[in-house]
């Protein structure tokens, strides 16, 4: 498979006018999901307080923002794309799934595997417990459940992320400033939440910013964004599924081995710069065979 590195004729816009039309974009999107998100947070409170005999765990409010963000800026980008930039979805690395289905696939257990390694060094070091729980039918339905949300979770946001704001700004600054821009405000954006203790946040930002890089050099690398959306969907299965294998131990070396979210700390970082080196070396790889003489 021959994975060009050149700019795709599709994405030369004007790069005064993609910064422009994303600013009042986002800023529309972020004002409307601020007020929808309140509507949200007071209707949810309303059901759990009159409902005092149903166990229910509302959600914080930085939570719900950030879902809502989501969502609503999925759809907007699909009128956004449709009716501004007059071009198909498709266009952003959609095309030619019949030959890119493996990207998916080799992406999701990619994302899995390097995971699953942070996981696995939590438990060693004591941090966290080995301890699977029993399959009932229930668990095995919410486990297809998860699979199928997190291949939709990777789909709308790296349509967004990497389908849009990357590829936008790849032409307005190269592809280093625009993959260190992107991971930023991918890091900020899944960073809504309210600041309580900073030793514990600063490395959630950071494993945030690097998870964000490296999905974006993973489109880098094969202009498309099967190979991202798998990996993203990996990632975010062995979140949701390590409760059903492990258990964590409280612990004081948030800095070594993180908290509640598996990219942060220095171990997952670690991971991280692996799998980062190992994705460019593999590309690598691939360019020098594609570009070696035939017969």
């Amino acid at each position: 498979m021959l994975y060009k590195i050149q700019i795709h004729s599709s994405l030369r816009l004007n790069p005064m006018q993609t910064s422009k039309k994303f600013t009042y974009f986002f800023a529309l999107v972020i004002s409307v999901s601020f007020i929808i998100s309140f509507f949200l947070y007071g209707i949810q409170n309303s059901i759990a307080e009159n409902n005092p005999q149903i166990e229910l765990k509302p959600f914080s409010y930085s939570k719900i923002l950030s879902r809502t963000t989501t969502v609503i800026l999925f759809f907007s980008l699909l009128w956004f794309y449709k009716r501004i930039e007059k071009k198909p979805i498709r266009s952003l690395g959609l095309e030619n799934i019949s030959k890119r289905k493996k990207d998916l696939f080799l992406g999701f257990l990619a994302g899995m595997a390097s995971l699953s390694f942070v996981v696995a060094t939590k438990v060693i070091f004591g941090v966290s417990t080995w301890a699977p729980k029993e399959f009932l039918a229930f668990d095995y339905l919410i486990s297809f459940y998860f699979l199928l949300s997190v291949f939709c979770i990777g789909f709308v946001e790296e349509l967004f992320f990497r389908g849009y704001l990357l590829q936008s700004f790849v032409v307005e600054w190269g592809e280093k400033k625009a993959a260190i821009f992107t991971s930023l405000f991918f890091s900020i954006t899944h960073f809504i939440r309210p600041i309580q203790d900073i030793l514990i946040l600063i490395p959630e930002f950071i494993g945030l910013f690097l998870v964000g890089y490296a999905l974006s050099y993973a489109w880098i690398y094969t202009r498309s964004l099967y190979l991202p959306i798998g990996i993203h969907a990996g990632w975010v299965y062995v979140v949701k599924m390590q409760s059903f294998f492990v258990s964590p131990i409280p612990h004081d070396y948030h800095w070594l081995f993180g908290g509640e979210r598996l990219v942060t700390g220095f171990i997952s970082w670690m991971f991280m710069f692996l799998f980062l080196f190992g994705l460019k070396r593999f590309f690598e790889q691939m360019l020098q065979k594609d570009q070696m003489p035939t017969g």
